[in-house]
Formats: C-alpha cells, structure tokens, sequence
C-alpha cells in the first residue's frame, strides 16, 4: 500500500492504538525477567555491532530500554528516539535527557542530523502501509557505512498463521490492517534502499513468548518469575535448532553502502 492511498483515518486510529497500549507494554517488556532476556539473546549480541558508532537513532523508541541499554555499556554513544506516540517520547527525553521525536515513519521526515546506527526493535512492521518510504527515511537518517540494525517478527515462523489469526482478533492490542511479520528475505530483496544486508540470525522461542509477550497472551506478569529460570534454559536449547520456521523473530544488520 503506498502512503499517498492511505486512509489518514487509519493512521490516526494506529497512533490511538499506540497511546492506548504504551504503558501497559512498557511495564510488560521492562521488568527484570524480560530485561534479563533481551540482555542475553538480543542485546549483548548487538552491542558487539556498534564499535566505532558514536551516535545512535532508536525508532518506534517507546521509553527507550534498547537504546538505554546500549549507551549504558557503550558510554560515548549518543542516543535519540522516535516514536509515533507523545507519551512514549516524553517518557524517553525524561529517562535519557535525549531529544526523541514524534515521528510517522510511513510519511517523509525532515531530517537534519544523520546517525552512526538506527536501531529498531520491533517497529518496522508497524511501518506496513509504506516500506518503500520508511527504508528510504532509514536510509537517510545514516552515515555512509552506518549501520541499520532491526528486531521484527519473522512472517517465516512455523506459528505465522496463529499469530495473523490472533491480530485480526486481539484489536485492542494489534492494527492488523497495517502490521504484519516480516520475511527477511523479501525485505533485502524488496527494500534495500542503498542499504547492504550484512548479517541475520533468528531466536525467539517458548520464552520470547512468557517473558516479552506475555501482556499480548494476558498472562500476569507475576508468572514470570516462576517460569523464567527453567523457560530460560529452554529457550537456550531451543536456539540451537536450525533455520527460519522454529524463530518467532529475526535480528537482522544491514549497512548503509
């Protein structure tokens, strides 16, 4: 669907959508049992992607926990933050004291400073409507040789077929109009926009599920701390196994040519 076709009445119920859940996702995917999961199976791993980068663009930021993260262990990192939603950049500029700006994506952005990294964790595929002008944005907002590196939901996964039925039904948590899990494949092939993929990898089992999703399953988040130890270990076991179908999510770094 191209940006010019798109019903700003849907764009506008989205950004509803977004404020609506901002709080009750940001205390479910930043408690220690899920901040411990993102250390181990996505953090570490990307933190080794930005030697060299000085400044960092966090998109779809919400409070900013990744790009926090990062800046904590990489201490002459420079972060800011988009977001489409109000509440969730000024709750990113009161925890890092870092510009973060309310952005939509889908349409052209003015941008006046370019980035080492642009980092997303999950929001490219909320970007649906328009992933030939959001690329093309990602491709703008980096310094030749920066690096784009994204978390999205692999539409590849085994489960794909339960998780399209679950948007379509959960609508007060899911737009199912304009998101949708990504292949990697089909975007490198489709949406390079001057970008060069480098590397992906795929992760997100059992535990992906209990401990990050767990407020999209109703799952007390109180649960966790009785599952997490041995869902841990079994999400370690699980990584092991090879290809794309067992892995509800891919990793993906893509450089700027």
């Amino acid at each position: 669907m191209n940006a010019t076709n798109i019903d700003q009445t849907e764009l506008a119920r989205q950004k509803e959508l977004f404020e609506a859940i901002h709080e009750k996702y940001s205390q479910a995917t930043t408690d220690r049992y899920a901040e411990a999961y993102k250390e181990e199976f996505i953090y570490r791993p990307i933190l080794s992607e930005l030697d060299g980068a000085h400044s960092l663009m966090e998109l779809a930021s919400g409070v900013g926990s990744a790009s926090g993260w990062m800046r904590d262990h990489h201490p002459d990192l420079e972060i800011s933050g988009c977001d489409i939603s109000e509440s969730a950049c000024e709750d990113f500029t009161a925890r890092h004291g870092r510009p973060c700006y309310v952005w939509d994506l889908t349409k052209p952005i003015d941008i006046s400073q370019t980035y080492d990294a642009v980092l997303v964790m999950g929001g490219i595929h909320h970007l649906v409507a328009d992933l030939p002008m959001a690329f093309e944005n990602i491709s703008r907002m980096l310094n030749p040789g920066g690096k784009l590196i994204m978390a999205e939901p692999n539409a590849d996964f085994m489960l794909e077929p339960v998780r399209r039925a679950w948007y379509r039904i959960d609508k007060g948590n899911f737009d199912a109009e304009n998101e949708h899990a990504l292949s990697h494949p089909e975007l490198a092939r489709d949406h390079a926009c001057g970008l060069t993929p480098v590397t992906v990898r795929y992760i997100g089992g059992p535990a992906y599920f209990v401990l990050l999703q767990n407020w999209v399953l109703r799952m007390p988040g109180g649960v966790k701390k009785w599952l997490a130890p041995a869902i841990m270990a079994t999400e370690r076991v699980w990584h092991r196994l090879p290809g794309r179908l067992p892995f509800a999510t891919f990793i993906a770094v893509w450089q700027k040519d």
